[in-house]
């Protein structure tokens, strides 16, 4: 499993996607 902060590093997520996905609360099962 990986944390918003290492999937974000990973894949090049924006802020505003990285916020977006902390609120709906999505886990990534990376």
């Amino acid at each position: 499993m990986m944390n918003i902060k290492e999937v974000a590093e990973k894949t090049g997520l924006t802020k505003k996607a990285i916020r977006y996905y902390e609120e709906i609360g999505i886990t990534f099962g990376i």
